[in-house]
């Protein structure tokens, strides 16, 4: 590539050379002689036109006559004048220039629309670059601001898991320079497909964007993408318009690096490419079944070197009633890891109570906030459940088996005892965290949550219930919680069912080929939860076999724990950044307090589902949740962690290492639909081929040429 020209007043492009033959090829000498050769031999040919008549000269005083027109006539005089020779000569001097390939190159282009995305995600805090990839990527992002020309707009989209639009469309370098900078790290997991298609907008002729400026199909988008690459190929996507452009920030893996041999083999996966990095993948809180008294702590430690690690999992214990700081150190292991491979660790404590525990890893390396790992035991606590029935043992008998009676303390009475004052006052007063109504509706809907079996709740939404036989279940919702490990259904049969449609904001919870004989809605901030048919029917005749089924007790288990605000005593569940919590309290609970690890507090208000979702855990951490119970305050805990392998794994994806197979290059490459994306290390320049500009220029002198051959002008 042949640089000839360093400015151009087009914004800051190149005047560069790209032949398609270049001289160092193994074509290139012959090639370009052979192009060389044409005006030498257009001229020789010229001088073979030449002819001239034999003249006799009587007398020396014509000599000098004829010795003028032989000079009049020389080959260069003849050369000199010719205006065809010319004009050919030109012609194949402007070939020539075009085969050179001529090119404006840059860092922009006149008119160009760019949408600049960066990854904020976790993996995106690393410190391989110096300070971060995060500030590296905004860096190389404020370049491209900085060369854009008069005529160029950009819009800014940061991504992680979620993609937000820093900026529209917009040619205010000034604002675009503060976008970018204000951008903030996340972390959270990265997807990519949101980003494309939020930017795929774009390939629509028909949308507005910024300052009003229109997408055109002329003027095709640039996606410059700015990530590392920790993200899964965006599968099912067309690019469209989109021309993308990745810039992979990121240390590549060494080349030549050769994996060490593993003392057990299975824990070493040559597939991923090493980087410098350790991460806590798991921590899980469980019960000794063998001393109820002991708490065990289970985890995972990854290594992503290329060679053993030796270091130290420390456990830290975080009270309640403290603000989280550094905890306290309360025990401690060793950890050895070989190469690219993973170890298991435990912790035997006793049972601290209701208390935030920490397992953090002694040791430095490119990212720190995966070296930490967070658990939380809660307060153990039963929930209160009034049943309502006239007698119905299996019913009963589920409701109090060893395991749910851990998790409820089942108050019975008779459908007669509801009008009592003492019962009525009690369902007014919330003290029941679920009241189960087994073929018996109450005349007002009781405060807290509820499970009608045989009965519909009190309301006109459910007058309109219509009485059916034998309904056959079709489906049912697995994905409900109270529908957890059930499976049976369709082996279940039943004799005579209620249907109704659900109101609005309703979940089917068991569809029939009759309509929905189950459901859930929303009432207030609690939940009704609606089963058509009841184990007994008219005159205590069976209606159903259910409770022959083992669905019927796992059922009536994951009621208790869904609408009977059972707490686990043990954090069971893994909350990762950036998604919601939903968090449970006591029926009379209307407003909780939750204090995130480094930002203020908030208070969250019941929803209308009567739980309580929290939309700010963006942080892994411990957060705090407190709320008043009569004159007390009650606390609880809960852990977020970041547990993400891709993200822990920080070697680049999108360039493969010098000198590997097809085979080992796949791990790297990006995809997106159906294309293959090149990832770069450095932002590609823009390019304007003008080779065309000459090729038309040379044919113009051919058209003159022929022109001027067939009118004999000038010759």
């Amino acid at each position: 590539m042949l640089l000839l020209a360093q400015a151009n007043p087009l914004g800051g492009l190149n005047l560069q050379f790209d032949p398609p033959v270049p001289w160092s090829s193994a074509w290139g000498p012959t090639f370009w002689s052979i192009l060389v050769g044409v005006p030498v031999t257009i001229i020789l040919l010229y001088f073979l036109k030449l002819r001239r008549k034999p003249v006799q000269v009587p007398s020396t005083f014509l000599w000098k006559r004829s010795m003028e027109d032989l000079h009049v006539n020389s080959l260069f005089q003849r050369l000199r004048r010719n205006l065809l020779l010319f004009l050919q000569l030109m012609a194949v001097f402007f070939v020539l220039l075009a085969l050179l390939g001529p090119q404006m190159k840059g860092s922009t282009r006149v008119g160009q629309r760019y949408v600049i995305a960066i990854d904020t995600s976790a993996s995106m805090s690393a410190t391989d670059l110096e300070p971060n990839r995060l500030d590296e990527a905004k860096t190389r992002a404020l370049d491209l601001v900085d060369s854009m020309g008069s005529q160029d707009l950009a819009m800014v989209i940061a991504f992680s898991d979620t993609a937000r639009v820093i900026s529209t469309y917009t040619g205010n370098k000034g604002q675009l320079r503060d976008r970018i900078a204000s951008i903030a790290p996340s972390r959270t997991g990265t997807s990519l497909r949101e980003a494309l298609e939020v930017a795929a907008g774009l390939a629509n002729p028909s949308k507005q964007f910024g300052e009003g400026e229109i997408a055109s199909e002329v003027q095709p988008p640039r996606l410059m993408v700015y990530t590392d690459g920790g993200f899964p190929d965006v599968e099912g996507f067309s690019l469209g318009n989109l021309i993308p452009e990745i810039v992979v920030l990121g240390q590549p893996p060494a080349q030549g690096q050769s994996l060490p041999s593993s003392n057990d083999g299975e824990t070493t996966d040559p597939a991923v490419p090493p980087s410098n990095n350790v991460a806590v993948l798991a921590l899980q809180t469980a019960r000794n079944e063998e001393r109820p008294d002991q708490i065990q702590l289970f985890g995972r430690v990854r290594n992503y070197r290329d060679e053993p690690v030796e270091t130290v999992a420390r456990l830290l214990r975080h009270e309640l009633d403290e603000p989280i700081g550094e905890g306290r150190l309360i025990d401690a292991i060793e950890v050895s890891l070989p190469a690219r491979g993973s170890r298991s660790f435990k912790f035997d404590l006793p049972d601290p109570g209701p208390v935030g525990l920490e397992v953090r890893l002694d040791l430095q390396d490119d990212l720190e906030q995966d070296n930490h790992a967070y658990a939380a035991i809660g307060r153990p606590r039963q929930a209160r459940v009034l049943v309502v029935t006239a007698g119905n043992r299996y019913l009963l008998n589920a409701l109090t088996t060893a395991t749910a009676g851990d998790a409820a303390e089942v108050v019975e009475i008779r459908p007669e005892d509801l009008e009592t004052d003492d019962i009525q006052r009690a369902l007014l007063a919330g003290l029941y965290d679920l009241i189960v109504f087994d073929r018996v509706a109450p005349s007002d809907p009781p405060v807290g949550n509820t499970l009608y079996l045989g009965a519909m709740p009190p309301g006109e939404a459910f007058e309109q219930a219509r009485p059916v036989e034998a309904p056959i279940v079709l489906d049912w919702d697995i994905s409900h919680p109270m529908l957890q490990y059930v499976r049976d259904l369709p082996l279940v049969l039943i004799r005579e069912a209620r249907v109704v449609e659900p109101p609005p904001g309703s979940t089917t919870l068991i569809e029939s080929d009759k309509g929905p004989i189950a459901f859930i809605t929303p009432r207030e901030g609690y939940s009704d939860a609606v089963v058509g048919f009841s184990i007994y029917g008219e005159e205590r005749a069976l209606n159903t076999d259910w409770h022959t089924k083992l669905s019927f007790p796992v059922f009536l288990y994951n009621t208790l724990r869904f609408l009977g605000n059972v707490e686990e005593g043990l954090g069971d569940q893994v909350q990762q950044p950036g998604q919601p919590v939903v968090l449970r309290a006591a029926p009379t609970v209307d407003e909780i307090t939750i204090d995130p690890p480094r930002e203020p507090s908030s208070d969250v208000r019941r929803s209308d589902l009567g739980t309580f979702v929290f939309n700010g855990a963006d942080e892994p951490g411990l957060y705090r949740v407190s709320w008043e119970s009569g004159d007390a305050i009650e606390q609880s805990v809960f852990a977020v962690n970041l547990f993400d392998a891709r993200e822990s794994n920080l070697a680049p994806r999108g360039i493969p290492p010098e000198g590997v197979t097809g085979r080992e290059a796949e791990p790297y490459l990006i995809k997106i639909g159906y294309t293959e994306v090149a990832g770069t290390r450095t932002s590609q320049p823009a390019r304007l081929d003008r080779w065309w500009w000459l090729a038309l220029g040379a044919l113009g002198f051919v058209l003159v040429e022929w022109y001027i051959y067939n009118r004999r002008v000038y010759i």
